[in-house]
């Protein structure tokens, strides 16, 4: 077995379950730390210095850093093609997220790349930004399709995903997206009919998704519409999740609550009754500030939500066109400035409760025995400083199932 020492602060939320209301504020911080890991990487105790026998394990010295667990990032499109800058200039311009779409940006853009990319063009163009969150201190991983819009190319997008589970040490959990937009010149409700009798058929044959997702929105999927893909979807096996309220209040965290979902995600314009619906249920609020910080939106109301006593998580939304960022220290940032979290609040939202969003939280997203030794190693001198430190990252190494998957120089080691 591995014994992890010399950890100057352990931070960490505790428990099995998510944390929700005042409970997201319980973060349990250890001095002088110790982590014992067994052979297949799940944490077998947590102690100080001295409670364990040296003798009997191999010793890795933490040299003093600060460990939190591995962040996990419940929301991403972070497997596509092309790039989409000219969209983020548009909008520093003064356009809006709906005209930079009517001018042939938007989701079509990166539609149009996937289309024109081969499986292995996608994985190369999303190893970089996978190994990057890595690299930050993301340690898990939800990754959508939904630039394909057919059965053709969303199974691409699906493929090229988990190609990427087996080159990068990123645990990858992949999520069917194929009512992400409308494909140009086709019908809408028989692309809805579509969806549910040939492409979700096929994503669950081919056994490359674990969840189902639509974009519920003004402009986007109406509330029927949404109700059939994820029946369909859960009929099939996947398990939900929603885009909702992000555009424009639909009663999408509402219907993401009826429909059983794990997660109900941006929720920038969420109502009083959406937050209500969510406070009275396990639905995930999952909120994604670098996006309302790219598109120039409001935030979503993180106080209100989680004063409601609902489960709230946060996550990156990395994509290509709304929010370009692979960093969850800079979301815990934003969500300390932007929406008022307190720090320990956004630290629980960024590890425990997205591992719940991700239905997880059994295994992952907090450091204590049972759990899987996914664990960052920071040069700061306390918690509050990771929001503080705005935009740059201070992770010194991380450690994925017991394995230092980078960073492996800057700790000592005895066998």
């Amino acid at each position: 077995m591995k014994l992890f020492t010399n950890i100057r602060k352990l931070y960490t939320p505790v428990g099995f379950h998510a944390a929700r209301g005042s409970a997201m504020r319980d973060v349990r911080v250890t001095e002088d730390a110790e982590i014992l890991v067994d052979i297949d990487g799940m944490i077998v105790s947590v102690g100080v210095k001295g409670d364990h026998d040296r003798s009997q394990h191999e010793i890795i010295d933490c040299n003093d850093l600060v460990a939190l667990p591995g962040f996990v990032d419940s929301h991403t499109h972070a497997v596509f093609a092309g790039e989409r800058s000219m969209e983020f200039a548009m909008r520093a311009e003064g356009k809006s997220y709906q005209e930079v779409a009517l001018a042939g940006g938007g989701i079509q853009s990166s539609v149009r790349s996937v289309r024109e990319a081969t499986t292995e063009e996608i994985v190369q163009n999303s190893k970089r930004y996978i190994e990057s969150a890595l690299r930050l201190g993301t340690t898990t991983m939800e990754v959508k399709s939904g630039y394909g819009l057919d059965t053709e190319n969303e199974l691409k997008l699906l493929r090229a995903a988990s190609e990427l589970r087996a080159l990068t040490h990123v645990d990858i959990y992949t999520t069917f997206l194929g009512a992400h937009a409308f494909p140009k010149g086709v019908d809408h409700d028989d692309y809805v009919e579509s969806i549910i009798n040939d492409q979700i058929p096929a994503v669950t044959q081919s056994g490359l998704a674990e969840f189902i997702d639509v974009f519920c929105d003004e402009g986007y999927f109406s509330n029927e519409q949404t109700r059939k893909i994820i029946t369909a979807g859960i009929r099939e096996g996947l398990r939900p999740r929603l885009h909702a309220d992000e555009l424009a209040d639909t009663s999408g965290a509402a219907l993401a609550v009826k429909l059983g979902c794990l997660s109900a995600d941006h929720l920038l314009k969420v109502s009083d009754s959406g937050i209500r619906a969510l406070a009275a249920s396990n639905t995930v609020a999952t909120l994604l500030p670098t996006t309302a910080l790219s598109i120039r939106a409001p935030f979503a109301p993180a106080r209100k939500v989680i004063d409601a006593g609902a489960i709230v998580a946060i996550a990156t939304d990395c994509n290509p066109g709304s929010s370009m960022s692979e960093n969850m220290q800079f979301v815990v940032t934003l969500a300390v400035i932007g929406t008022q979290m307190t720090v320990e609040e956004a630290l629980t939202a960024a590890t425990l409760n997205g591992a719940a969003a991700l239905g997880l939280e059994k295994t992952h997203g907090s450091v204590e025995p049972g759990k899987v030794m996914d664990v960052v190693l920071f040069d700061i001198p306390q918690l509050a400083y990771l929001p503080y430190h705005i935009a740059v990252s201070d992770v010194v190494a991380v450690v994925k199932r017991g394995v230092i998957v980078h960073g492996k120089e800057n700790l000592n080691w005895q066998a």
